[in-house]
């Protein structure tokens, strides 16, 4: 186990495979103690490697700014989520069944291909009728992950930010954050 750099930098643990780091300060995060710049566009690896790290080392911040977001786009819109987020799950759920190579799917498509056609044409649509709900959704879901992205792009990393990627090589590897990396087979090259 690495060694304990301070108290705040501590992960908090949820259960042996997951652990949740600490919140950052707004300071660090946005205000006082943080350095904006643009990234070097034609570096590509070292961009990579700021978004990377600071996905990592805000992450409790990037999940609250998230969850905060679809929690107000919630209050103020609760219907459009509620039946945007249904319609987006239903049209995900069947783009993922008629992809599906399964045998039982597939023999439910050979033996009732007229039934599929009607389920398709009527979440068609239930998206066309509530498309203005399936925007709301897909707003409130998108926009914050680009105010992420924006923010990890062009946030530099600090003195705490690399000794924390230093010192908590092992431990940062079994944070939330880093298992969404994982899934998306996303890795950090030469830090």
């Amino acid at each position: 186990m690495p060694p304990q750099q301070a108290d705040e930098d501590v992960n908090y643990s949820w259960n042996k495979d997951v652990q949740f780091p600490p919140l950052r300060t707004v300071n660090e995060f946005i205000f006082e103690k943080s350095r904006f710049d643009l990234p070097t566009f034609n570096d590509l690896p070292k961009w990579n490697n700021r978004i990377f790290a600071n996905l990592l080392y805000f992450q409790s911040n990037y999940f609250l700014l998230m969850l905060s977001f679809i929690f107000l786009t919630s209050c103020f819109k609760p219907q459009a989520m509620a039946v945007g987020v249904v319609i987006l799950a239903v049209c995900i759920f069947l783009a993922v069944l008629m992809v599906s190579k399964e045998q039982k799917v597939l023999d439910v498509r050979r033996e009732h291909p007229y039934a599929i056609l009607v389920v398709l044409v009527g979440i068609a649509y239930c998206f066309i009728t509530y498309l203005p709900f399936v925007i709301i959704a897909l707003f409130s879901l998108c926009f914050p992950l680009l105010l992420v992205l924006i923010h990890a792009s062009i946030r530099l990393r600090g003195v705490n930010n690399k000794l924390n990627q230093k010192f908590f090589e092992g431990v940062i590897r079994e944070t939330v954050m880093a298992k969404i990396l994982r899934v998306l087979n996303v890795e950090a090259k030469a830090m």
